[in-house]
């Protein structure tokens, strides 16, 4: 089992009433309950991000350039070209 860490988390009722019937329910500690929960919302919040061979290839056919990969990334304004010299 991995190192835990010991921590104090303050409740209210409802939310403590809450894990403790989860706790009885699934026959574990209350504790376990509250592992449970955060490890679900950190694969949640892993899985939010895409993965580089997810979007790989993605703008292959598009006008897009390697300098344009903020925008790709992260979503910045596009840029505007620059207006043609007369």
């Amino acid at each position: 089992m991995a190192r835990m860490t010991r921590t104090q988390v303050t409740l209210e009722r409802d939310e403590y009433e809450f894990l403790k019937a989860e706790a009885g329910e699934r026959g574990c500690s209350l504790s376990s309950v509250v592992r449970g929960l955060v490890r679900t919302e950190m694969v949640r919040a892993s899985s939010t991000v895409p993965h580089v061979w997810e979007i790989a290839g993605l703008f292959a056919d598009g006008e897009f350039s390697g300098k344009d990969h903020d925008a790709i990334l992260y979503g910045e304004p596009e840029r505007v070209p620059p207006a043609p010299e007369l």
